[in-house]
């Protein structure tokens, strides 16, 4: 009898709370503040590593997942009685992650020969970055649950990545011009001017959609873009960060605009808030199958 199980990591914003609800194994990030390096979801919460970004003098920034990482997860899995793992990983344009997950598979069944056939690992280039794969490995999870098998969930996944897209805002663009996420000069210039950029990441590419003048308007905009390129009656998640009050004023606008409410809600995590910062909302929408 099989036994399927889905493995992400923690940049999915897939919670502690929600991998224990649906299921999932969760390979956590490692985070670098200062001299200190720790593993994302194991010390600290996610609001008391906000508070840590605010009152750090350096720049939080993120190592990626090691390919001993990925040999201990596979092992456990393998131990656990698993025959079918699949690995949805961070896109690999964003981090090096992903091919350490297939340098530790590719050790494993050096290990372990007598396993090849009896536990499968799939590794899944994500191409994405916070929900917007987290949201569909949890929708992926759920079917495990009600019994679907590898091939049907795996098939789901890929169909997801080729349709998935984030649209979202930073509140302060200090960490997105720190990073590299905006430009520098577009990040300083919108600063300055007050404008907050609608950004949108398609196949873990970022581009700025829009800029908008003053952050009354910037929500009711970014609901109106993400509207527009979602495919209708589709499941959509939120993306939550420090500002509680403009997470509910998407979730208002968008339940008001298609009619029913989020899937789910991601939170901010360490290894997405390093490189954004922690003051974000978005949305992830389903559009149309880019390679269709």
């Amino acid at each position: 009898m099989s036994k399927v199980r889905i493995m992400t990591d923690s940049a999915s914003d897939v919670s502690v709370e929600q991998a224990a609800k649906y299921g999932i194994s969760l390979v956590n990030f490692w985070i670098v503040v200062g001299d200190k390096t720790f593993k994302e979801n194991e010390e600290y919460t996610t609001e008391e590593f906000y508070k840590i970004m605010e009152e750090s003098e350096e720049m939080p920034h993120t190592s990626q997942i090691t390919v001993m990482d990925y040999s201990e997860a596979y092992e456990k899995e393998y131990n656990d009685g698993v025959t079918d793992l699949i690995n949805v990983v961070i896109a690999s344009i964003g981090s090096n992650s992903y091919n350490n997950a297939c340098m530790a598979k590719d050790e494993f069944y050096e290990k372990h020969p007598e396993a090849v056939g009896q536990f499968n690992i799939t590794v899944i280039d994500s191409k994405a970055y916070t929900g917007a794969y987290g949201l569909p490995v949890m929708e992926a999870a759920k079917k495990v649950q009600k019994g679907a098998e590898a091939d049907e969930v795996i098939a789901f996944l890929k169909e997801w990545f080729d349709c998935g897209i984030i649209v979202c805002t930073a509140y302060t663009l200090k960490y997105a011009r720190k990073s590299g996420r905006v430009g520098c000069a577009t990040a300083f210039v919108g600063d300055l001017l007050g404008l907050k950029p609608i950004i949108t990441f398609v196949d873990a590419v970022s581009n700025t959609a829009a800029k908008v003048r003053g952050e009354k308007a910037v929500i009711p905009q970014l609901v109106d873009y993400a509207v527009s390129h979602m495919v209708p009656q589709t499941p959509y998640s939120i993306l939550d960060g420090s500002r509680p009050e403009c997470t509910e004023e998407v979730i208002k606008l968008m339940k008001k605009a298609v009619g029913y409410g989020p899937t789910e809600i991601h939170k901010i995590g360490a290894t997405i808030a390093c490189h954004l910062g922690h003051q974000v909302s978005g949305v992830i929408i389903k559009g149309p199958n880019r390679n269709a």
